[in-house]
Parts: structure tokens; sequence; C-alpha cells
């Protein structure tokens, strides 16, 4: 980093500071001119473009001070704040979504849920039947599981296409085409999901912290007086791999691969750790496990981490002899939106602004 570099960043930061917002741009873009690794220069003219209403230019920079620094957190949140006042001021779409490849046959897809809910799997089945179309399925839902891993393993059992699919009953699809992404993320890995970490380190996909995981979910309004909360662990789209363990609210695995692995009813007898104690030992025998951002779900549930939650925890790390460490407390960004097509919108821009030149 050469000290010229610096100092017209520092003149860039006088200049802003005086309310000087074209010339603080100027600044920092001779500053990066000077020194394009500059996370700092990358970071600050994001700032300043935002100030001076350019935000698809401070998306664009807010990114890339990311990319040169992952840890660079307050990076991600702009990301996700300044999409989000592209969205609420109704202004056109900053980012195309990046074209999907080619179309393939639609293979068969198997999907596995329990639930002892009519409501919710009602639900369920129309709006994934309305996202599978005319690609061959199945239903596969299961009203009696004494756990999840006895659920999701009968089912998977009871499956005949060559892709599987375990999901919870509460999950909705919201962005075009989801099956299709998941086939283009399972062409290339064993098991997929929505949300993941590079490292497991405890009891929970997120214990590890940042900035080891990625992928995203959104979730319904809380309260009558919330919003559609949009939420992200990366600004890595697209088809992210290297996962050691896997959110469970919707996720799917290659047959075959998945009843290689198959769930431990007998150590998780209850409906806690089917996930990541599934997903963890798929990543030990040497599968490939991913995260596709490709897929917008809205989960209705935030899960429940009570005594039951911490029994089972006990006997997560009991089995693989993980140290009683306390969680990194990984951190997600998080947005909300006053409405769900607003929600949709977002994922869309994300994903667009991944690619973005």
């Amino acid at each position: 980093m050469s000290r010229e570099a610096v100092a017209v960043l520092s003149e860039g930061n006088a200049l802003r500071k005086a309310g000087r917002v074209t010339e603080a741009v100027a600044a920092y873009r001779r500053a990066l001119a000077l020194a394009p690794k500059l996370p700092a220069a990358h970071y600050n003219l994001g700032i300043a473009l935002r100030e001076a209403g350019d935000l698809r230019g401070a998306a664009i920079a807010f990114r890339d001070a990311v990319r040169l620094d992952p840890r660079d957190y307050e990076g991600i949140q702009n990301v996700v704040e300044t999409l989000g006042l592209a969205i609420d001021r109704e202004l056109p779409k900053l980012f195309p979504r990046p074209s999907a490849p080619a179309s393939i046959e639609p293979r068969p897809v198997s999907i596995v849920v329990c639930s002892i809910d009519r409501r919710r799997e009602e639900a369920m089945r129309r709006n994934y039947g309305e996202a599978l179309g005319p690609r061959p399925h199945e239903f596969i839902v299961i009203h009696d599981a004494k756990s999840l891993c006895e659920g999701y393993q009968r089912g998977l059992e009871a499956s005949r296409h060559e892709l599987v699919v375990f999901s919870h009953d509460d999950v909705e699809l919201v962005s075009p085409a989801p099956f299709d992404a998941l086939e283009r993320a399972l062409a290339k890995h064993d098991v997929v999901g929505l949300v993941g970490s590079r490292l497991m380190a405890g009891p929970g996909f997120a214990w590890a912290g940042n900035p080891f995981l990625h992928g995203g979910v959104a979730y319904p309004p809380a309260t009558p007086a919330a919003g559609w909360k949009a939420t992200i662990y990366s600004l890595e789209t697209g088809i992210v791999g290297g996962m050691q363990v896997l959110d469970g609210l919707f996720f799917a695995a290659r047959r075959d691969a998945a009843r290689s692995i198959g769930f431990d009813a007998a150590t998780f007898d209850g409906f806690h750790f089917y996930d990541i104690d599934f997903t963890y030992r798929a990543h030990l025998a040497g599968l490939s496990v991913a995260v596709t951002t490709g897929i917008a779900a809205i989960h209705a549930s935030t899960g429940q981490f009570g005594a039951t939650w911490l029994h089972y925890a006990d006997r997560f790390r009991a089995k693989f002899s993980i140290p009683n460490a306390p969680s990194a407390h990984g951190a997600y960004f998080a947005r909300e939106f006053a409405t769900r097509e607003r929600l949709v919108r977002f994922h869309a821009e994300f994903q667009g602004l991944g690619s973005a030149a």
C-alpha cells in the first residue's frame, strides 16, 4: 500500500466530512487507482456513492471491500442496507438476475416431509407443486414420525427418485425455478442446502461463526408491526462448496449418497440434530456438501434452543468428541421489508450483485 494512496484516502474522508461528496468520490477513485486492493478505499467509496444517490455503485463498492476483507462485516451489512434502500425507494432494478444455464431434462425428485399439521402440509404441497411444474415428483409425508431422523429415514427408504429433498413443512419457496437451481447444485455435489458452515466447531451450524457461514433464508413478520426479514451470512452467491454442516430447514441429496450415510435415529431420537449430524457425517465420509443461494425460501420458524436442545447437544458433542467450547456467535446480516414482494426482489438483486462487473 503506497503512502500516496493513504494520503488520498484521507483527503477523501475530509472532503466527505465537509459535505463535498462528489469530490470525495473522485478522491476515493484516485486512491483505488493507486492501490486497487485497499479495502478501506472501496468501503469509503461505497459510503460516498450512497450519499450521492448512486446505490448501484455503492453496493458494488461495498461488495468489493468485502471480497478483499471477508471479515468486513460492516461492509456486508452495508450491502444489505444499500439494496434495501433501492427496493424501498422503488428504484429500477439495479442488477439483473444471473442467466440460468440452458435447461436440461428435469430429473424426478422425491420430497420427504414430516408433518402433523394438515394446513401446513397442504400449503407446502401447493407451493412446491407450483415450483416443480411439470418435473416428475413424489411427496412422501410422514405423519407419525417418532423423530425427524426416524421419519426422514423412513421417507428416504420409500423414495423412488434419484434426487431426494428433506424439508420442514413450514418452508415456502419464492424464487423462480428453485428445483432447477437445486438440480444444478446436485450435479456437482452430493448434499446441498440453503445455509451452512465450512467448519463444524460445535452443536450448531453457526457455531464456528463468520466467515465460515454461507447462504441465507427469509422469515415472515414475527409481529404485526414487524416486516418480512431477509437474512444472509456472507456475500458469496451461486453454488458454494466446501461445507461441513448444513441447517436442515430444506436440504437435498443424491439418493445413493443419502442412503450411504443414513439418519441416526438411535442417538437423535427427538427433533434436533438430524441435520448437522447427517451432513457432518457426509462430509467426514468424503461426500461433497454445498450451499446454493439460488433458492429463496421463507421459513416460518426460527427454531427452539431450550433444555431439550441442550440434551441432544450433549449427545452430539459426545458422538464426535467435541470439546464444550462456547459458540463464536455467528452473525447474520439482515433487513426487514414492508412487503413479501420486496423481500423477493431483495433475493433477486442480491443474486445479481454477486455476478455484476
